[in-house]
């Protein structure tokens, strides 16, 4: 039978925003630059959780660590600069377990990914271990030769938590030094956006998800866009000793006796920090386009976090301060920093209330092992997916980077880490004790054994 109704007209209902704010992840950054030296652990622990505006401890921990130990363990890497990260490590655990009053077998962090590449690492920890899935991870060197004296790494992974989920990416970095080198330190994010490509191992454990092809040069099977620093489907955070700083050129012999600001300053001073921080050479590029494109930072209201002499007192927050103790030979810079990049425009409609909070953002006490002080940011982020950004939205960086994947990123690393290889074992054993001894060891053996076989030969 032929039906001669009319059939209905269907109208498309609209797409109906969320009204209720989505469920939230705390999460707690800290980047720290250890000064090539191992850090006191009990000191360490007892300032980790400084930055926190809550009595419970948040959901994930970031580490961004940069100058984690000597150059030469730093370069070998593996068990050379293990016993480096089983410090903080350690560290995790006691600072954890005092916040929780828990006892020593309460394990409150589960460790979820620890990778460095040279002298830079980032650490993830987790209270709930089951609700992260599909860990990436990647790496660039940004120094000499593209080796690891200066870097950035980087793991990326989902996080679930009743019945919906979120990517984050963390990026942990490290840029060139000296006042002058500001346009350096663009190119080294240049090249970390062009070189830190995200890959994992597939089921079987036999590859990565990223191939080589037979002339050496990357591809990629997965979209570049999503092997990318700036995934149009994540949350991004970026920690760690940008280095930018205050002024272009070194402080003058007497600029430090007057001109260095100081706790008993009041903020009307023309020498407040506050007065300095307008000079921030991250900022400057920033906002001007230059570096670290699209990512934003909450306000800064903490004095600047370098350089610091290593003198007393330590683990002293600025409000029982009298005096800070800078070097003399550097200007004070906010060179230690966490960065985001905020919720993406084209989910201002779908969801008005889901929004990156952060809760505090300060610089913590400086410890007795580095002239850095740690940098921690306490911020919330919701529990939604983002979805793809439409193509005709190009002011997100997620939509479009500033630069296109390096095509050659791969050989490249691989090139960089045979060069790390040979400077960091000839490092060692010309520099340090326990190389030269093993050095002095190993000739020694050999004359003897060579003594012996002339010994033999002319019996």
């Amino acid at each position: 039978m032929i039906n001669d109704q009319q059939p209905q007209q269907q109208t498309r209902k609209p797409i109906m925003a969320a009204t209720t704010p989505p469920a939230e992840i705390s999460l707690y950054i800290l980047t720290y630059n250890c000064g090539l030296a191992p850090i006191d652990i009990d000191a360490f622990a007892s300032q980790l959780f400084s930055g926190l505006t809550t009595s419970s401890l948040p959901d994930l921990l970031i580490l961004s660590l940069q100058e984690i130990a000597p150059i030469p363990y730093a370069l070998i890497g593996g068990s050379f600069q293990a016993p480096y990260f089983k410090r903080f490590h350690r560290a995790v655990q006691n600072a954890s377990q005092k916040f929780t009053n828990s006892t020593e077998n309460d394990q409150i962090y589960s460790p979820i990914s620890s990778r460095n590449l040279g002298m830079t690492g980032i650490m993830a920890f987790a209270k709930d271990p089951d609700a992260i899935r599909d860990i990436e991870t990647g790496g660039v060197g940004v120094g000499l030769a593209e080796m690891g004296n200066k870097a950035a790494v980087g793991v990326r992974f989902s996080y679930h938590k009743g019945g919906s989920s979120t990517e984050l990416t963390f990026v942990a970095a490290h840029l060139a030094a000296m006042e002058d080198c500001w346009e350096r330190r663009n190119e080294d994010w240049k090249s970390i956006v062009r070189g830190l490509v995200f890959s994992s191992a597939l089921a079987d454990g036999t590859k990565s998800r990223t191939e080589l092809s037979p002339e050496g040069a990357s591809l990629l099977s997965i979209s570049p866009r999503d092997a990318s620093v700036y995934k149009p489907t994540s949350h991004l955070f970026v920690a760690g000793d940008l280095n930018y700083r205050t002024s272009s050129l070194p402080p003058a012999p007497s600029d430090h006796i007057n001109t260095f600001p100081q706790p008993s300053m009041d903020s009307s001073s023309p020498n407040h920090y506050y007065k300095l921080f307008e000079l921030d050479q991250l900022n400057q590029e920033r906002l001007a386009g230059r570096t670290c494109q699209g990512l934003t930072e909450a306000p800064v209201n903490f004095p600047p976090t370098y350089k610091y002499q290593l003198k007393e007192p330590f683990l002293t927050s600025d409000e029982n301060l009298s005096r800070w103790n800078w070097a003399k030979h550097r200007w004070p810079s906010w060179c230690d920093r966490v960065l985001f990049l905020d919720m993406p425009k084209w989910m201002s409609t779908s969801h008005p209330n889901a929004k990156i909070v952060p809760r505090k953002y300060t610089a913590l006490p400086l410890l007795p092992t580095s002239d850095h002080r740690p940098v921690s940011l306490e911020v919330t982020v919701p529990i939604i997916p983002i979805p793809s950004p439409p193509d005709e939205d190009q002011d997100d960086p997620r939509s479009k980077p500033p630069f296109t994947i390096n095509p050659d990123w791969r050989a490249q690393r691989n090139r960089a880490r045979k060069a790390e290889l040979f400077v960091g074992f000839l490092m060692y054993y010309t520099t340090t004790t326990e190389g030269g001894s093993i050095l002095l060891a190993m000739t020694i053996g050999t004359i003897a054994f060579y003594i012996a076989i002339r010994a033999i030969l002319g019996m």
